[in-house]
């Protein structure tokens, strides 16, 4: 009889601590939201395999339930989502003055304490910008017929061969369009 007494005291603790790890106190300063399971949070839910090209089931989900600004915990950090784009227009406009951009600590250990998603300030800002002039949107339309040319090109090479290998082949044909771009790197004159 005794043990039953613990047992239940033991899983109503449990159910306590758990209910209020899930809905924390927010004191009107956090948006509303749950932050799922101690440690594991609400990670597997969101990357549950997603078929459509719709939002995620689970995006689409909480802002049904808390609106387009809600709270989570994913791979072992609370986070706040925003899918309001004018709120996120702010964010961007603010970056370095009232926000910085931030990853989970698993993202720093799986990528390196040194990698370009830890940057802030000037040399976030420089390198964003070196990037969107490589890769942005005009310097893309521009490089369209040139990344088309080459496809074409690859294709006509591959079509007279008995057997290709695409995952390499694409691979090769990525990383030749890259260099070219970046370091002026021609694969057709090169030795």
């Amino acid at each position: 009889m005794l043990s039953l007494g613990i047992y239940i005291i033991g899983s109503l603790v449990v159910i306590v601590i758990i209910h209020y790890w899930r809905n924390p106190k927010s004191n009107g300063k956090v948006p509303p939201g749950s932050t799922g399971w101690p440690l594991l949070g609400e990670t597997i839910q969101f990357f549950a395999p997603n078929t459509s090209l719709d939002i995620s089931p689970f995006v689409k989900d909480r802002m049904q339930r808390y609106g387009p600004i809600f709270q989570t915990s994913l791979v072992g950090d609370p986070i706040i989502v925003s899918t309001d784009p004018d709120f996120n227009y702010f964010i961007f406009q603010q970056e370095g003055k009232l926000f910085q951009s931030w990853y989970p600590h698993t993202f720093a250990e799986i990528m390196g304490r040194q990698n370009v998603g830890s940057l802030h300030g000037f040399m976030y800002k420089y390198l964003k910008n070196m990037v969107l002039n490589l890769f942005g949107p005009e310097s893309l339309r521009k490089m369209l017929p040139e990344v088309e040319k080459t496809t074409n090109n690859n294709l006509k090479r591959w079509s007279k061969q008995k057997s290709v290998e695409m995952k390499e082949a694409t691979a090769k044909m990525i990383f030749d369009i890259t260099g070219k771009k970046l370091i002026s790197y021609d694969s057709e004159n090169s030795t």
